[in-house]
């Protein structure tokens, strides 16, 4: 879903179906520039943890003197054997050696296993403890990686690639390193579990910062948004999708009662059933059907009988005497006589394509008539005009979901399991286009004259689940697409519907049983995207041409922004803190750039001053930190001093600032358990896939085709990002309206997204990939005993 509109963007690395479309030597060359990447910041954390070891050994009674000093005397060359390890590692898994789940130096390990006392075993527990805890923090970002590294290696896109950057390469080459340069494992031991305390809270910002890195390369682009709508449950092979929805809904499903039940999950909030037909549906369903005028009196029924949620839909499926689907197929024509077979023009024999069908041809037929004129619309457009006929208020027109009410219908002539659960999917998938908030409200209605055609193709085509270039389902995901800010302006909003009922009107009248039906009303959708796009990106040259002259104009501010997004990624600091740097701090290393460079002392002395402050905020548990803050702290407020003077900040405005970081620096050094949430300086937390942990960091790796409510001047406006300066220092939004173009800079951004001003509509991942997370998160909350897991 990225947008064709970026035109001084790299090419990218891969396609929209993840296909890398780099040399293998182009992308060998950009993983080896990861691992430079990632192997100094990786060796910049160690070497500090490791020269920090003076207290490590201190009231250890298993480790004798001569030890210790053998131990300090080799610090050195850990420092290079490690170094050395990790590209050795690196290199082999680039040649294609897979580590396969064991240490490469095994035999000396479990050497080491063999008589443990108490303190080995409370050593060894610490150690897989704060493994497993590494594993959880960067589990998120680990993710997006190994599926980029996956495609540059060139292996299948599966969540078990074998990468070389993950946690285990680096135990590896820890304990490589720890084992062979110090036998004692009772020396190895602590080590490891101090250097694993370390390191773990910069893990998660490594990994972020090398998941930007080919995010900039474009592999794999929206990875990060995809896995963010992505359930935990939803496997690797979209064909295991069916029997996985089958064995959900089998949970919740009361006991008495079969799968084949419908469930059309939590339909409360769509809207009552016999007011939802949309005007522009009754419309086009004007021929009057048999039995019309007893299905509508039925429609008010149907309000009170509509179940509310998943559980109470399969406890109490829709009642026959009330369901328009019913009535239609009682009045129904019997079905032609399968022995009979017409003859054509020529006078051969023609046979009906349903016949091949075996006993889902009668269901078919009723799609068939259904998707012509739906028993469900004509019911409740006559429930409306009848109540507007008596006087009483006019209806409101919300559309629904009607696959629960054309399974109830057609139950009994549904004999294949997998059918009845394709039909409850589809009940699903539905359910959450009507509540999806990224379609507008108004625009809800013409997804409503889909259900019956985009049924009957999963019916007929199980690939449907499978294939994501399914033409069905690229349809929906289109056609949801184009919806998103087309009530923004009007002549967008007209062009839409016409171009969207006419080739929804094409699926209904044409659709048989071969979908090609739907890649000819999907290819004249999107001539009426791509002309979209391209009005925009000629209104985009302007803005695009300003924004690179300022980039390159404040190459010096440039440079910075970038240093400092770069020093504040994966972490969660204070709100003083993060203003100050990007502000004050920000001028300030402008400033000694301009007028000193980049290689001069006075850049090097503020930029570490940063990092000094970076560091000094957060939680101190040893001594030796405790010490080295008390050392650091004059120098450091000396130095925030002397930087906001150099920029002539006035001292009532760094005052404040400075007495929160003070609080800090108390906070920091107190015990964890008497931190209150007000104190706490920078979060290490586990974070969820499918919530945003840190904005500025999402903001940071925004990816073109994400849409956002700002507020501005009264309104709300819905913008779809459209433009990525190269340095990332520019973001350029555009509206369906095309009057103007919203340029803002990432920091910006993330102020607007903390206080409310902007809100995420929706990240470019396609409509369908949504509603099968959302189903299955939805089902499995709905099993027994999910709430008292939770």
């Amino acid at each position: 879903m990225s947008d064709p509109i970026s035109p001084t963007t790299s090419p990218p690395a891969t396609d929209a179906d993840g296909k890398l479309l780099l040399a293998p030597d182009e992308a060998r060359a950009l993983l080896r520039e990861c691992f430079a990447q990632f192997e100094s910041g990786l060796i910049a954390v160690l070497a500090t943890s490791i020269d920090g070891t003076n207290d490590l050994f201190d009231e250890n009674r298993f480790v004798t003197d001569v030890e210790v000093a053998d131990f300090r005397s080799k610090r050195g060359d850990w420092r290079k054997r490690f170094e050395q390890s990790l590209k050795e590692l690196f290199e082999k898994r680039l040649a294609g050696n897979r580590r396969h789940g064991r240490r490469p130096d095994a035999d000396r390990s479990l050497a080491s296993l063999r008589v443990l006392n108490a303190f080995d075993h409370e050593k060894q527990s610490a150690l897989t403890t704060a493994t497993q805890f590494l594993r959880r923090l960067t589990k998120r970002e680990l993710d997006a990686l190994d599926l980029r590294v996956g495609v540059l290696l060139g292996e299948t896109r599966t969540r078990e690639i074998d990468n070389p950057f993950a946690p285990d390469y680096i135990l590896d080459a820890i304990g490589m390193t720890s084992r062979a340069l110090l036998p004692n494992p009772r020396v190895w031991r602590p080590l490891m579990e101090r250097l694993l305390a370390d390191m773990t809270p910069a893990a998660p910002r490594t990994y972020i910062r090398l998941n930007r890195l080919l995010g900039d390369r474009h592999v794999l682009p929206e990875i990060k948004a995809e896995l963010r709508a992505r359930s935990e449950l939803r496997p690797a092979d979209d064909g295991e999708l069916l029997p996985l929805f089958g064995r959900l809904i089998k949970e919740i499903a009361p006991p008495e009662l079969a799968v084949d039940l419908a469930v059309p999950t939590a339909s409360a909030g769509t809207g009552a059933l016999p007011s939802s037909a949309p005007a522009a549906a009754a419309a086009t369903s004007s021929v009057p059907s048999p039995g019309a005028a007893s299905a509508a009196p039925a429609a008010a029924t149907i309000a009170a009988a509509a179940p509310a949620g998943a559980v109470a839909a399969v406890m109490a499926p829709p009642a026959g005497a009330v369901n328009p689907y019913v009535v239609e197929l009682a009045r129904a024509p019997p079905p032609a006589d399968a022995t009979s077979a017409t003859t054509n023009a020529s006078g051969f024999p023609q046979l009906d394509p349903l016949l091949a069908l075996g006993s889902l041809s009668a269901v078919v037929a009723a799609l068939d008539r259904w998707q012509l004129l739906d028993p469900g619309i004509v019911a409740a457009a006559e429930a409306a005009a009848q109540t507007a006929a008596t006087g009483g208020s006019a209806a409101t027109v919300v559309p629904f979901n009607r696959i629960p009410w054309i399974r109830a219908a057609v139950a009994d002539r549904i004999t294949n399991p997998t059918d009845k659960i394709t039909i409850d999917v589809i009940a699903l998938l539905f359910d959450y286009i009507f509540r999806d908030p990224s379609i507008p409200e108004e625009l809800r209605r013409l997804f409503e004259r889909l259900q019956v055609p985009i049924l009957k193709a999963a019916l007929l085509d199980r690939t449907f689940f499978s294939d994501k270039k399914h033409a069905a389902r690229r349809l929906l995901d289109h056609l949801a697409a184009a919806a998103i800010g087309a009530t923004s302006d009007e002549g967008y909003r007209a062009g839409f519907l016409l171009v969207a009922a006419g080739v929804i009107d094409e699926v209904c009248r044409d659709f048989k049983v071969d979908v090609a039906t739907f890649e000819g009303a999907d290819a004249k959708l999107q001539e009426f995207v791509e002309a979209e796009q391209r009005k925009a990106a000629a209104l985009l040259d302007h803005d695009v041409a300003a924004a690179l002259v300022a980039e390159e104009s404040e190459a010096d501010r440039t440079h910075v922004r970038t240093l400092i997004r770069d020093k504040l990624t994966g972490i969660t600091i204070p709100f003083e803190v993060r203003g100050f740097a990007e502000t004050i701090w920000s001028d300030y290393l402008t400033q000694v750039r301009q007028s000193e460079g980049a290689e001069s002392d006075a850049w090097r002395d503020g930029v570490k001053t940063l990092d000094d402050l970076l560091w000094s905020i957060t939680a101190k548990e040893r001594n030796a930190q405790k010490t080295r803050l008390a050392k650091m702290v004059p120098a450091l407020i000396r130095g925030l001093r002397s930087g906001g003077a150099a920029v002539q900040v006035r001292e009532d405005r760094l005052q404040p600032f400075l007495e929160a970081v003070y609080q800090l620096h108390i906070a920091a050094i107190r015990p964890q358990a008497e931190l209150s949430p007000a104190a706490e300086s920078i979060a290490a937390t586990v974070p969820t896939l499918t919530k945003i942990v840190n904005v500025h960091d999402f903001v940071a790796e925004m990816v073109v085709g994400t849409w956002l409510a700002f507020d501005h001047d009264g309104k709300t406006i819905s913008a779809r990002l459209s433009w990525v300066s190269p340095m990332r220092t520019k973001y350029i939004f555009t509206s369906r309206s095309r009057g103007h173009a919203l340029a803002v800079s990432p920091e910006e951004l993330a102020w607007q997204l903390r206080d409310g001003t902007a809100r995420l509509i929706v990240e470019p991942v396609p409509l369908f990939d949504r509603a099968v997370s959302s189903a299955l998160d939805e089902l499995a909350a709905r099993k027994p005993g999910a709430a008292a897991a939770a």
